[in-house]
């Protein structure tokens, strides 16, 4: 009796493996016939996500566009666009002597006016870059860049110049010279900068008297990173040339013809941060 248990047990283990064998035999040719179906085939994509226009750049480590924007509406006191921290004559707010007619564009970013030629101690020609002295005094307020919209002496001009800014650090203001209407797109790429944190300082955007050309690469500039429309850039231009907007019927056309850049898009929050009211 013992001896037939023992061989139903030894039969039935060996019907088992056999099963068993058979099993993986069916699942190996399952998964070769898988494979071979799928030879050839175009397999799908990992599903990516397409970042948002103005978050395409990283975080700048030290940056905050919020503390900028605070620091410089604290110290010219200049919500309105229209409103002058130095009038035509260069008077008004000493720490920028050698500027006419400073105004706000973009809080904290951007800056236009003029070049206080005129009317210097020691006066010269209007059709001339800003003077030594008002570089100076841009570098010492922090700005990082100016820009001259004009071609005229520029060969005579400093490229640059060096201070201790208003956190007694060493600060470098580079000038450099782009046409408003003509090289437009590199300016609003310093200012996306600016507002992306890879500028240290704003940057001051001046023509000669801070009235057409400056109030062109402003207009654009609240165009792309503010969404102003014709009709309210326009109104701006002509409000800020102090009664001197006839005559100037092609400057106003490409204000009126620039379309905002799609690479140069921001975020809501930070236009709300820049933009004047």
């Amino acid at each position: 009796m013992q001896t037939m248990t023992i061989k139903k047990l030894i039969f039935l283990s060996f019907v088992a493996s056999q099963f068993i064998a058979c099993a993986k035999v069916s699942i190996t040719k399952a998964l070769e016939n898988a494979i071979d179906t799928n030879v050839g085939q175009e397999q799908p994509e990992t599903p990516t996500t397409t970042p948002t226009p103005g978050t395409l750049e990283p975080e700048i480590v030290g940056f905050r566009l919020d503390e900028e924007v605070e620091k410089f509406k604290l110290r010219y006191e200049m919500e309105d666009p229209i409103v002058k921290a130095t009038d035509n004559k260069g008077q008004g707010n000493d720490d920028l002597y050698g500027t006419r007619n400073f105004r706000v564009v973009l809080h904290g970013v951007m800056y236009r006016g003029g070049a206080n030629n005129l009317y210097l101690d020691s006066p010269r020609a209007n059709a001339n870059p800003l003077p030594t002295v008002g570089l100076k005094n841009l570098c010492e307020e922090d700005f990082s860049a100016a820009v001259y919209l004009y071609s005229e002496n520029f060969s005579k001009a400093p490229k640059s110049v060096v201070c201790k800014n208003t956190s007694h650090q060493d600060q470098t203001l580079q000038y450099k010279q782009y046409a408003a209407a003509g090289e437009n797109d590199k300016i609003l790429s310093m200012i996306y900068d600016r507002i992306k944190g890879k500028l240290n300082g704003p940057i001051y955007a001046h023509c000669w008297n801070g009235w057409h050309s400056s109030g062109l690469i402003s207009g654009m500039a609240l165009k792309q990173f503010c969404g102003w429309s014709n009709e309210k850039v326009d109104a701006y231009w002509v409000m800020n040339t102090d009664g001197n907007s006839s005559g100037f019927a092609s400057i106003r056309k490409k204000l009126k013809d620039f379309k905002p850049l799609l690479k140069y898009s921001i975020t809501s929050a930070e236009r709300a941060l820049i933009c004047p009211e």
